[in-house]
């Protein structure tokens, strides 16, 4: 079936969109989703001869539509599919990042009480053991 807007139709019978029109609300001429049939309009007008070269652009025209459509809908389809993947995969590394700042910043919360306690254990510690202790606490420090 081959579907025509009011307009094409006209320019097909050489007729205004108005007589058209006027057929359609008689019930003359019956549409389908909006457009008039080829089938509908050879009904209506049975004198009209259509030019079967014509009739071939028409049909072909229309497969050209619904195809492109028809991709359309699956590209629709497709982009709608890879966005929510997107979205999962956005959400996941969101929970990871949040999960890794809690850990650093744990980590800088042991290091800065680490450092604290080396101090302190510094100002007490035997002499001996001070140098020791100073390289441990140097250590700690340039892996902060």
């Amino acid at each position: 079936m081959v579907k025509l807007s009011v307009s094409t139709a006209a320019k097909i019978l050489s007729i205004s969109r108005f007589e058209i029109q006027d057929q359609i609300n008689t019930g003359k001429l019956q549409t389908h989703e909006g457009y008039v049939t080829t089938d509908s309009l050879r009904l209506a007008y049975p004198n009209i001869n259509f030019h079967s070269e014509q009739d071939k652009l028409i049909e072909k025209m229309q497969q050209i539509k619904n195809k492109s459509m028809f991709k359309s809908a699956a590209i629709d389809i497709a982009q709608s599919e890879a966005t929510k993947s997107f979205k999962t995969i956005i959400a996941g590394l969101k929970t990871k990042l949040y999960k890794e700042k809690i850990k650093r910043h744990h980590y800088e919360i042991v290091f800065k009480e680490l450092s604290e306690r080396l101090d302190l254990l510094e100002e007490h510690c035997h002499s001996k053991d001070r140098e020791r202790l100073h390289k441990l606490k140097s250590w700690v420090g340039d892996q902060h």
